[in-house]
Parts: structure tokens; C-alpha cells; sequence
């Protein structure tokens, strides 16, 4: 009989490995952060990578900087454009009422050669979805988020 139950154990262990074990656990949790990660990961593309550490959000993207731009400068403006864009989309496609509590969001965009990372508060990023113009958007940013850049 022992056998039978250290075979069974070996079985659970295959077919749910560790990860997904963790990823249960985390549903059953029911923070802020579990809950907005539900609906925003049914509308996030292959390259995000998306967990909650406790209520903090992390999203780490992949991105492909196109051939045409050489320089550090417009790498830096495409990377700061495309960080805006995903951060405006995390805000429209996560509910308000789950991101305003959660505590913080980490965004890492990572490339071959050139990562940003920004840092900001949930409760930052539901004003978003008011906010028409690109000038107060981009106004909003520069004051709500911290960002730091490396280049590779």
C-alpha cells in the first residue's frame, strides 16, 4: 500500500508541476492584483509574461526594436512610446475598482539591446482611462512613474 500512495504523489507531481501548483494557490488568494490579472491576461499578446507577486503586478514584454532605427535616441523614443501605449492598456484592460488597489505595478520592456523598467501605483494608472489628450498623458506619466533605462 505505501507504493500506491508514493506513485500517486509521482503522478499529482508530473501532471501539475510546480508552477501550476503556485498559480492555483494564487487564485485562491483574492487580492486585488489575482483579480485584475484575470481579466487583463485574456487580452495580453504571447510576448507578456504577467504574475502578482502578493498585490503587486509584474508584466515583463518582450519587444522587437524594427531595422530601420539605428539610433539611441529614437530607440529610447520607441521604447518610451511603446512603455506609454502598454501601460495605457494594462489601465483600460484591467477593472478600475481591482486596480486602484493594487499596490504596484512593474513593467519591464526588454530587447536584444535596450530595457525599461517603470514602477507606478495602481491607483496612477486608473486615471489613465480619463485622460483623452496625449499631452496629459504623457504628463501624467512623467509625474506618476519612475523609469529606469539600460542599454545593453
Amino acid at each position: 500500500y505505501p507504493s500506491f500512495f508514493i506513485i500517486l504523489i509521482f503522478i499529482y507531481l508530473y501532471f501539475n508541476p510546480p508552477q501550476m501548483v503556485k498559480r492555483r494557490k494564487q487564485l485562491f488568494e483574492g487580492t486585488a492584483c489575482i483579480a485584475g490579472l484575470v481579466k487583463l491576461e485574456k487580452k495580453v499578446e504571447k510576448n507578456w509574461k504577467t504574475e502578482c507577486v502578493e498585490n503587486n503586478l509584474k508584466v515583463n514584454i518582450s519587444v522587437e526594436i524594427p531595422t530601420t532605427i539605428k539610433e539611441l535616441n529614437k530607440k529610447r523614443a520607441y521604447f518610451f512610446r511603446e512603455l506609454a501605449n502598454h501601460l495605457v492598456f494594462i489601465s483600460k484592460n484591467t477593472p478600475e475598482a481591482n486596480l486602484e488597489n493594487v499596490n504596484s505595478i512593474h513593467v519591464v520592456l526588454a530587447s536584444s539591446d535596450f530595457t525599461v523598467e517603470a514602477l507606478t501605483k495602481g491607483i496612477y494608472l486608473v486615471k489613465l482611462n480619463t485622460l483623452k489628450s496625449p499631452e496629459a498623458i504623457k504628463e501624467h506619466l512623467k509625474n506618476t512613474v519612475q523609469v529606469k533605462e539600460t542599454v545593453k
